[in-house]
């Protein structure tokens, strides 16, 4: 069963906020084909911190997918020193903070006027880089817990074992699902 039937599986089951753990060698692969799937009826917000809105850009518009219908948040661009294209579709950030996320994200949920919606962060194994667990706790529970009032479908993608096992047993008290891949 691919990524896509699992989620949809999971939506249909009335899961609102899945946590996929991914083989770092499907990385790519699986957020492709779960983006696919979720723009495929719906509008969302895009968290990206492992790419620059450009490369996420150009490889959604290889696959098909239909860009037009996600506000991009980057939190990679700035810190590389990279050219900011697209202000009007991506958010840039200076880093991942946790702050600085959280108010992006509600901002961006907040422009999103579809009855369908998603938000896709891409992953809580990056802010945990930067971050003590705790802060990573306290962002997660805050944006779920955002996630659930607005009334969007949350998808938090990590790479397998990048992450302590503990840490994935506290994230997976606050969601729905689990799909691991």
């Amino acid at each position: 069963m691919s990524v896509a039937e699992k989620i949809n599986e999971a939506i249909d089951a009335g899961a609102e906020i899945i946590l996929i753990k991914v083989d770092a060698k499907r990385y790519v692969e699986a957020c492709l084909e779960i983006i696919k799937y979720l723009t495929g009826d719906s509008y969302g917000v895009f968290v990206t911190l492992n790419r620059p809105y450009s490369s996420m850009k150009k490889l959604m518009s290889r696959e098909g997918i239909d860009t037009e219908k996600i506000i991009f948040i980057d939190a990679l661009t700035r810190q590389i020193h990279g050219e900011e294209v697209d202000p009007e579709r991506c958010v840039y950030l200076n880093s991942p903070d946790p702050t600085q996320m959280q108010l992006a994200i509600e901002r961006a949920m907040g422009c999103i006027n579809a009855e369908k919606r998603f938000i896709y962060i891409d992953s809580l194994s990056t802010i945990s880089l930067y971050k003590s667990f705790e802060t990573l706790l306290r962002f997660t529970r805050h944006i779920i817990g955002k996630i659930r009032i607005k009334g969007f479908i949350g998808t938090i993608f990590s790479v397998e074992k990048e992450m302590d096992e503990s840490y994935y047993s506290q994230i997976a008290l606050m969601v729905d699902e689990i799909i691991e891949m």
